[in-house]
């Protein structure tokens, strides 16, 4: 993420705060709001802060280890491999807790570019992000000393994931290449690779003997079931493809100021794991000197209760669902106004948001005339959206392209 880009967001956060207007909107920030606009603390959440709470012996002293307690580690992995997954059995798997997927994701690039083999005999770090990415991701990997570079991803002419292309250029990058992919709601673009075209992913990465490193940020959100969101995840792991996977609870607990994540890595043996998680213990001190410990002890709390984790899963399936109600009235609101285009694509994606396919004239016009907020890049917030501004946003939306769509 370039300065210029970063300061561009913070300013439209800013002038959104500073506006008056009754109908101002904010569809900036992925953060899951009520269908009343209000924060939303889990149910399920809510249960395991009064479990914690009560408890005599819990305490502020520090976690045992700089990777995050054990149990925090071993519930995680079983959460986002699956309980059964061999290489669990194996010990294959080695991780860390981090500051949220930021976090995650600066570690992960920290260790690639003090051990990966291929980067260490060219001397030239680089990592390949889809073309449409998480604003944070080239700046994460920029302040690790790796190079950024982007591969195509999203078609503005179809408003959909251009799968063709994005295979076809991972196909033609140097072997032994990194390429980072979201596992599921992918931001900004809310367009997946089906099933189909993950199993084509894992065939072309093991070919050319690429390493995988995943985001997960948003698992539940595209389909509502935690456990399908990450089967592109799993699948990588299955077949060994090198692979160096970072998630976040923030947005599937809620807890988006706890800061809790995870960094995982796939390794080719039990020893080599032990060495590299040394390296990571390391690495964690210097990062943080401890992990938070409160954020992680919920998830703990939750994923140690068959029943509370059950609740927990339903309550991610009802985000997901709500979200998904709030794309088709949007969609149904622009075409009930005889909004020029096709706004199908508004339904086809998945997750927490959209490019709804406004052109930077007509986002700039939505947020001066209309107070509707949302990126240049025209992503919108799904989240953002409830029953008070949809219709609204709907309004302007089409007010917009009308004003600016040629007679």
């Amino acid at each position: 993420m370039s300065q210029w880009a970063e300061q561009g967001l913070e300013a439209l956060i800013g002038q959104f705060r500073a506006d008056t207007d009754p109908n101002r909107t904010d569809l900036l920030v992925g953060v899951y709001k009520t269908n009343e606009g209000k924060a939303y603390v889990l149910p399920s959440v809510k249960k395991a802060k009064t479990t914690i709470f009560n408890d005599p012996d819990w305490h502020h002293e520090y976690r045992p280890s700089s990777l995050g307690s054990q149990n925090y580690r071993d519930l995680s992995a079983k959460l986002l491999f699956g309980a059964d997954h061999r290489l669990l059995r194996e010990k294959r798997i080695v991780s860390t807790q981090t500051l949220g997927a930021s976090g995650g994701c600066h570690v992960g690039a920290v260790v690639l570019k003090n051990h990966y083999g291929p980067w260490k005999q060219t001397g030239n770090p680089e990592i390949f992000l889809p073309s449409d990415s998480w604003l944070n991701h080239p700046y994460v990997f920029q302040s690790a000393g790796i190079k950024p570079s982007v591969l195509p991803y999203f078609s503005s002419k179809t408003n959909s994931f251009d799968f063709v292309t994005f295979a076809e250029a991972i196909k033609l990058l140097p072997a032994q290449s990194v390429v980072l992919l979201q596992s599921g709601a992918q931001n900004p673009t809310g367009c997946d690779p089906s099933p189909d075209q993950w199993r084509e992913l894992a065939s072309i990465f093991s070919q050319r003997g690429h390493l995988a490193f995943f985001d997960a940020a948003y698992p539940g959100f595209a389909s509502g079931d935690i456990d399908t969101d990450l089967e592109g995840v799993r699948l990588f792991a299955e077949h060994e493809i090198p692979l160096v996977f970072v998630s976040t609870y923030g947005k599937s607990f809620g807890l988006y100021s706890e800061r809790v994540g995870i960094l995982s890595i796939l390794v080719p043996s039990e020893e080599v794991g032990k060495r590299i998680e040394t390296h990571l213990r390391l690495l964690a001190r210097a990062e943080s000197g401890a992990p938070p410990d409160f954020g992680s002890k919920i998830i703990e709390t939750v994923l140690s209760d068959e029943v509370l984790e059950r609740q927990w899963r339903e309550e991610v399936r009802d985000m997901a669902n709500q979200l998904k109600h709030r794309r088709i009235a949007l969609r149904e609101g622009l075409e009930k106004l005889g909004t020029p285009g096709d706004w199908r694509h508004i339904t086809e994606q998945n997750g927490m948001f959209s490019y709804v396919g406004l052109s930077v004239e007509q986002v700039t016009l939505l947020r001066n005339k209309h107070h509707v907020y949302l990126q240049d890049s025209g992503r919108i917030s799904i989240a953002g959206l409830n029953k008070f501004n949809i219709d609204y946003t709907a309004r302007s939306i089409s007010a917009v392209v009308k004003a600016t769509t040629p007679k």
